[in-house]
């Protein structure tokens, strides 16, 4: 009897350990703030009066669950963080599409992480391009205009690009 307690006691401790950890890791990432949050690829932002809406999705190729957003409001700018995680990316995607409360009138929302900060509405003219391009390996696909396009990558300080339409050559940027 002796024995059978000890083993029920180990096995509880286990699993509220156990239990603990994952917590930890599916929330624990809060009380980091933006510090904690990553970029994110934005669908849709739509500011109403008392309500900021914005759809998007994880950028990476690799499957990532969304786990949140942290967002504070600074006068009339919003700024939001988003967090996603590979380990809950098998409970859950990275699409999202959430609701964010406004006290007031919103005139600029921004996507802030550790690093970096970026508008994203109102929408700019140009499209956005990562002010890390130059020292970030990566391949960025840019849409021009509906039948036009550019490729620019990075790669050990090296660059360069492709600018390409319908029916036209490649030209080499």
């Amino acid at each position: 009897m002796k024995r059978l307690k000890s083993i029920l006691t180990i096995l509880l401790c286990t699993a509220v350990l156990l239990f603990a950890v994952f917590l930890i890791g599916r929330y624990g990432w809060k009380s980091g703030g933006f510090r904690a949050c990553e970029s994110a690829g934005i669908e849709h932002v739509n500011v109403e009066e008392d309500r900021v809406r914005i759809c998007g999705f994880y950028p990476g190729s690799f499957p990532q669950g969304f786990l949140g957003y942290h967002a504070e409001q600074v006068g009339s700018t919003l700024y939001v963080g988003f967090k996603f995680s590979g380990l809950f990316g098998i409970f859950e995607t990275g699409d999202f599409d959430i609701t964010i409360p406004a006290k007031g009138t919103v005139s600029q929302v921004v996507v802030k992480t550790g690093e970096q900060e970026y508008p994203i509405w109102p929408e700019e003219d140009e499209p956005l391009m990562p002010d890390t391009l130059s020292t970030e390996s990566g391949i960025y696909v840019r849409l021009e205009r509906d039948d036009v396009y550019s490729v620019d990558w990075c790669f050990e300080n090296q660059s360069g690009g492709e600018f390409g339409a319908p029916g036209s050559c490649y030209e080499r940027v």
